[in-house]
């Protein structure tokens, strides 16, 4: 007699899988350090913005370039991350000879009062003034004075 060949039954579920591997456990510093940057996060997340807004938009004051004093060292224009100084090329003519001096200026459109040129500026020829009490009128920082504060005649 011929016996046929019967196939082994099959499992209805395919066999399960190895789990990965368990994380190595962390050493106590480092897993208190990963907790304590997530708070962090969670917590100061909106502290921490608004204080680079704050950085950025500056303590409410402009710089001053006082033209005498620059020697055109181009320090503050170098350091200056918002495009707010140009550096201005003035031709002097003297009797015997013509030349260029270079001077920094304000954009003040852009300056945002980070103080950056006034800290590297070498001879102090750039200075900090509120912007209260201050505005720009054709190109020029003029000293505007609230009408209560005026002396009437």
């Amino acid at each position: 007699m011929v016996q046929a060949a019967v196939a082994p039954p099959r499992p209805a579920t395919p066999p399960p899988r190895p789990a990965a591997p368990p994380m190595p456990a962390l050493p106590p510093d480092a897993a208190a350090r990963l907790q304590n940057l997530k708070l962090a996060e969670d917590r100061y997340k909106k502290f921490f913005r608004m204080r680079a807004t704050e950085f950025l938009r500056g303590k409410g004051s402009l710089a001053v370039v006082t033209d005498s004093i620059c020697m055109g060292c181009t320090h503050c224009f170098d350091n200056c991350a918002f495009e707010a100084i140009d550096m201005l090329d003035r031709k002097f003519t003297l009797p015997e000879m013509t030349y260029t001096s270079r001077k920094a200026v304000i954009v003040y459109e852009n300056c945002v009062g980070c103080e950056k040129c006034a800290i590297v500026c070498p001879v102090d020829a750039i200075t900090m003034v509120p912007k209260d009490g201050w505005e720009m009128r054709d190109g020029r920082l003029v000293q505007v004075t609230p009408q209560s504060l005026t002396p009437k005649p």
